[in-house]
């Protein structure tokens, strides 16, 4: 090849960042990177054919390869692939009794149990997109997503029906009318008459929005086919694994952990209530189920002190991961794996193997998709350099429900796609990213939720990494408050693992890794860090820090003069909640 090709190549990895081999060279133009891309000289496409074209085939496959082979386990009860099957189309035929068809969204208002998977696998067969809703959710969430959707049917238990008996549309309840349920044929609905295609939806999925009100995301079923596909590919789970179902089926993560076991013909783990909220218990209760597979958020397992030995893939998503974890929980014969990626891009766009005293990355993307680094101008970045990454390919979602102007600002034609993908499209993901110089991307936070303190941007996720390298800290978390009005500073939270910790020597840990303005103003010890339903670190809950006496060898002195006073008053206000004399 020659050095002018070369060149070519090298520089259209500032978009695509894909198999080819890339060097330090910077980006180039759109129109250069379009024509390189369209060349496939920097795309990261599959080199295997997705086999299935609807999710539920997929678990079908292994109910006609290993019937007798226990599905899921929820506490002491556990059914095999069969008897699951045979309730899930018991329900697809009830529902369609009901008027349920091709293209009717149905809703899911259920506690995690046998009866969610069975509802979740009937909803699809009947051939209707499911969308998931966390029965944890407040009364207006719930009744605004009902509404939002467009839901024609609602599948709950009858406590729960009667919480949202409002709803104008058809209504199995799991539990109520069970009699009606198990009186249908358990046959398998003929696919020819529920008609459903690749292009159709497959799920929705609501995520927080910007608005205050959550957004629905549309996932088509060859999106989530090729999930399941490549991620049987990547991870390799195999018949006599167990893996664990953690979160909650209203989050695109359930997606991962669910079908990681059915592709597999493996048994699935669901969480008991008792497993849902036994905080550094879990690691006994994930021992005892003889859990094998773990997908979870960093914050998790920052929270367990002990290891759980079956353990052979562990799988990281939602936050960043710090470089401690890894050294914390690798073991021979155990893989961990670094994965990033929004619920618009179908659960995950990118992974990384980790391993200890190697940076961690999001690593390269999953075959079959696209990630560009970008500047504001959608131009490439040099490498090297920040920019806010896009995702293209299969996994990009429809779009919003109900919302076009957000559907238009996040999802556009995509410049770079190959000349034969004219309906390909990329998403902006708000994040931003970085190519190192083995050709793996660097997760640098978001681009729209860095902090800004004193004319600096402070990307609290840095601080917190910094904060876990401290002796003693078993999980840390930083946020930037405002609790007198005008007066903003940085206050670190951490969870010391054996009662204490040495707070001087970890700030002067922080003064030695951070500039003087990201060192936090507070340090204060907390025995938990909130978290929200998807296990994620919830910022917003932090609590506020706490007063505290300062050791001094004499009574604090009160100001005696009008200037004094105006001069303590700034200073409490600029230290609070330290007191000043």
């Amino acid at each position: 090849m020659s050095s002018r090709a070369n060149v070519q190549r090298d520089a259209a990895q500032g978009a695509a960042i894909g198999r080819a081999k890339c060097t330090r060279d910077g980006g180039i133009g759109k129109s250069e990177v379009t024509r390189q891309s369209r060349r496939g000289a920097a795309r990261h496409e599959s080199d295997s054919t997705v086999r299935f074209d609807l999710l539920q085939e997929i678990f079908e496959a292994q109910v006609d390869a290993r019937p007798e082979a226990v599905a899921t386990v929820f506490g002491q009860e556990e059914v095999t692939y069969l008897e699951l099957e045979q309730r899930a189309n018991r329900l697809a035929r009830h529902l369609r009794a009901r008027g349920v068809r091709r293209g009717s969204l149905v809703a899911m208002l259920l506690p995690r149990s046998i009866d969610a998977y069975t509802a979740l696998l009937g909803i699809l067969k009947c051939g209707a997109p499911y969308v998931p809703i966390d029965p944890e959710y407040p009364a207006d969430r719930v009744a605004y997503i009902l509404e939002n959707s467009g839901a024609s049917a609602l599948v709950p238990t009858a406590d729960l029906a009667e919480r949202h008996a409002t709803f104008g549309g058809v209504i199995a309840r799991m539990d109520a009318d069970g009699h009606a349920i198990d009186s249908m044929s358990s046959a398998r609905l003929n696919p020819n008459t529920v008609g459903v295609s690749p292009r159709d939806l497959c799920y929705v999925i609501y995520t927080s929005g910007s608005t205050g009100r959550p957004k629905g995301v549309m996932i088509e079923h060859r999106s989530a086919c090729h999930l399941v596909s490549v991620e049987g590919q990547i991870f390799g789970v195999r018949p006599e694994d167990r893996v664990y179902q953690g979160f909650s089926l209203s989050f695109d993560a359930s997606v991962e952990e669910v079908w990681l076991a059915f592709q597999a013909g493996a048994r699935l783990v669901a969480a008991t209530p008792e497993m849902a909220h036994a905080g550094p218990d879990l690691s006994r209760m994930l021992s005892d189920a003889g859990v094998t597979v773990l997908s979870c958020v960093p914050t998790l397992l920052l929270m367990l002190e002990e290891d759980v030995p079956a353990l052979r893939l562990l799988i990281f998503g939602g936050e960043s991961c710090p470089e401690r974890l890894v050294e914390r929980w690798v073991r021979p014969g155990r893989r961990l794996v670094n994965t990033y990626g929004p619920t618009e891009a179908t659960v995950i766009a990118t992974y990384a193997d980790l391993s200890p005293g190697a940076p961690v990355t999001i690593g390269r993307p999953v075959p079959g998709y696209r990630v560009y680094l970008l500047d504001d101008g959608m131009r490439p970045v040099p490498r090297g350099e920040v920019g806010e990454i896009w995702i293209g390919g299969v996994g990009v979602a429809r779009g919003y429900v109900g919302l076009p102007g957000h559907t238009a600002a996040r999802f556009m034609q995509d410049p770079f796609a190959p000349a034969e993908d004219r309906e390909a499209r990329i998403y902006r993901t708000g994040d931003l990213g970085r190519l190192n110089a083995d050709g793996y991307i660097e997760f640098h936070g978001r681009a729209d939720s860095q902090v800004k303190l004193r004319g600096f941007r402070v990307e609290l996720t840095e601080i917190e990494s910094v904060l876990m390298e401290g002796e003693g800290v078993l999980a840390a978390a930083c946020a930037l408050r405002e609790d007198v009005p005008g007066v903003q500073q940085l206050v670190g939270y951490i969870v010391p693992s054996n009662g204490t910790v040495d707070e001087e020597r970890l700030r002067s840990h922080l003064r030695s890794r951070l500039p003087a303005y990201m060192v936090p103003a507070l340090i204060q010890s907390v025995t938990d860090l909130p978290r929200l339903p998807s296990g994620k670190l919830d910022r917003g809950s932090l609590p506020a820090p706490q007063a505290r006496e300062v050791a001094s060898k004499s009574a604090p002195t009160r100001p005696r003069t009008d200037t004094e006073r105006r001069i303590a008053e700034v200073w409490e206000a600029l230290f609070r909640p330290l007191t000043v004399s």
